[in-house]
């Protein structure tokens, strides 16, 4: 599915607060719930600005990172803060927690949250749900070539090419 990443990103904020609505009605925190399901639902994207800066410094240049270059440049796919190793960790750690119910629905609310944005990437970047575990990508150095399909690496070879990378 190729949409434009003003699309993406209205998706991800959308099903963000939505699950964190959701949340905040189970646990009867409605303000708590979609401040947390946005937190975690929407802000998890902050991962690419960490990459972009691991591979810019602390330059900054907007029309870069919207391309995406980061990736282009590095050739590699960290993205640190999208995994599923970490939904199971907050889930566990929710369940875990049984006097506190503050910290529970914000554990689990955070869980929630991660799991619609990984399973939304997964849908609109077509890729595999192991794509999304920090113990494949590392499996694979990272490496795009090796984390991307065929078809989907030599588009980014002709990205690169357009960009004169």
């Amino acid at each position: 599915m190729d949409i434009p990443l003003s699309i993406h990103l209205i998706i991800h904020c959308s099903l963000a607060i939505f699950s964190g609505y959701l949340a905040g009605r189970y646990f009867k925190k409605m303000a708590l719930g979609i401040l947390v399901g946005f937190c975690a639902g929407f802000l998890i994207d902050l991962d690419h600005v960490l990459e972009y800066f691991l591979v810019y410094g602390l330059s900054f240049n907007l029309s870069y990172f919207l391309q995406g270059r980061q990736f282009l440049v590095s050739d590699h796919i960290y993205l640190w803060f999208h995994a599923w190793e970490y939904v199971a960790v907050f889930i566990l750690a929710g369940l875990v927690i049984k006097k506190n119910e503050i910290v529970k629905t914000i554990l689990i609310t955070i869980a929630f949250a991660m799991a619609v944005h990984l399973l939304t990437d997964t849908v609109i970047n077509k890729v595999p749900l192991k794509f999304y575990t920090l113990s494949y990508r590392a499996s694979r150095d990272f490496s795009a070539p090796r984390l991307m399909s065929a078809n989907g690496y030599q588009e980014n070879l002709k990205l690169k090419m357009q960009l004169g990378l």
